[in-house]
């Protein structure tokens, strides 16, 4: 394979994680090798659209014979509608999901067996190492999550006014336990007050918000949301960004993450006595500088670029 197409997810404003995926499609652009795929004609949009998500019920003789094209497609969890109608050509097919939970597993296996995916990238290890089991033709493969560095700013330590921040999904019990203490204590606290509203509504905000903070609370989905994520313990962006932000996360540090890294780069959360925690880390913060320091300069290690580096090392 000499060169690639991607095809680009569209904007939507409204769901803050596509912020993440175009950072991965903008360091995918970069290969002189990958193309943006041609936007398909209006009345193929239509009637693929039809079809809606039911991929598994199309039958493969409906593929385009006479045209081959390369393709590959980032998506975010298992709708896979903006493969649509690219899959329909032959050629080699690729795709990287986000949160590849198991009880999606099944639906990624039949669409990549039925559409005939050459190699599928998840950012979780261990639902990489689950679809692999399946002997299917298609090969699965663990690319963790990855960041733009120059996406991202920092203040100096001094500079910052929010004493902890814990943004996107809350981590339920954790928060119950530090809201009102905080409170009493007059620290500045931002998290999601109302399900699903965003606490910086632009993304300038959020980048400059995350670099006001001095603590960032991270959890894995599995412990904010097991009903979804099951046992699976992965490393989001979360981290990468708050790295890059040059916050101290507190939290719990996933085991690929500490693989990753080749240390935990995460105080881990005590639940028995939060408050005290957070207050004593803000009590001496600059003692906590130099991992601060230490994490800012290994997340560059875990770009958009390198990641794709890796990606392209088996497809091309």
């Amino acid at each position: 394979m000499n060169t690639i197409n991607l095809i680009v997810n569209p904007p939507d404003k409204h769901r803050v994680s596509l912020d993440t995926v175009c950072e991965f499609e903008n360091a995918v652009l970069s290969d002189p090798r990958v193309t943006r795929a041609k936007v398909p004609p209006t009345r193929s949009c239509s009637l693929f659209r039809k079809i809606d998500d039911r991929l598994n019920l199309v039958p493969s003789r409906l593929l385009v014979q006479a045209l081959r094209e390369n393709f590959f497609v980032v998506l975010m969890g298992s709708n896979f509608r903006p493969g649509l109608p690219y899959f329909f050509y032959r050629g080699e097919k690729s795709v990287y999901m986000f949160d590849a939970w198991p009880n999606s597993h099944d639906r990624i296996q039949e669409f990549a067996d039925t559409w005939g995916v050459n190699h599928f990238f998840v950012s979780s290890s261990q639902a990489a190492e689950r679809l692999s089991r399946t002997g299917n033709r298609c090969r699965f493969h663990w690319i963790p999550e990855g960041i733009d560095i120059g996406m991202y700013k920092h203040y100096p330590y001094a500079t910052k006014n929010i004493d902890v921040l814990q943004f996107g999904r809350k981590h339920d019990l954790y928060h119950d336990l530090i809201l009102g203490p905080l409170k009493d204590k007059k620290k500045v606290y931002l998290y999601e007050k109302i399900k699903g509203q965003i606490i910086f509504p632009t993304r300038e905000e959020f980048i400059d918000g995350i670099a006001r903070a001095k603590i960032s609370i991270c959890f894995p989905s599995s412990a904010t949301h097991p009903e979804r994520a099951g046992d699976i313990e992965t490393m989001t962006t979360r981290y990468l960004q708050s790295m890059a932000a040059k916050c101290l996360i507190v939290g719990h540090a996933p085991d690929e993450m500490i693989r990753l890294f080749g240390y935990n780069p995460v105080v881990e959360a005590d639940l028995n006595d939060a408050v005290g925690q957070l207050e004593a880390i803000l009590d001496a913060f600059h003692d906590y500088t130099p991992l601060i320091e230490k994490n800012y300069s290994k997340v560059h290690e875990h770009t958009w670029s390198r990641r794709w580096q890796e990606i392209a090392r088996t497809i091309f």
